[in-house]
């Protein structure tokens, strides 16, 4: 039975309860905002990755294995890219010796009556 069939299949409750957790999963994405950028690039790395993989690895049906790996390699790229992200110390310019400037002063007096 194919996955259209069996999701006409199910009854309407069934149906509503599977489109909300879908739905609720895709928003849980997007409820953290300071994501790592490697994160992102990890993952569509590993799902292009995974689903070439996939696909080339299953002879009897590769769209099911593109869709098996690009799941895995997503995953698995996510969490590579973001061990890299946190590997990495965020680089400040360094001064040159001698060459730095005076802080700057606080021309703002308060007058007193």
């Amino acid at each position: 039975m194919k996955t259209r069939q069996w999701f006409l299949v199910l009854s309407l409750k069934k149906q509503v309860i599977i489109l909300v957790l879908l739905g609720l999963s895709f928003l849980t994405g997007c409820a953290t905002p300071s994501q790592n950028p490697y994160l992102y690039t990890g993952a569509g790395l590993g799902a292009a990755l995974g689903a070439g993989i996939g696909a080339a690895a299953n002879h009897r049906n590769p769209w099911k294995g593109a869709a098996i790996g690009g799941l895995l390699g997503t995953a698995a790229g996510g969490v590579a890219g973001e061990a890299y992200g946190r590997s990495q110390t965020p680089s400040y310019p360094q001064q040159a010796q001698g060459y730095s400037q005076p802080a700057p002063q606080d021309t703002y007096q308060p007058q007193l009556y």
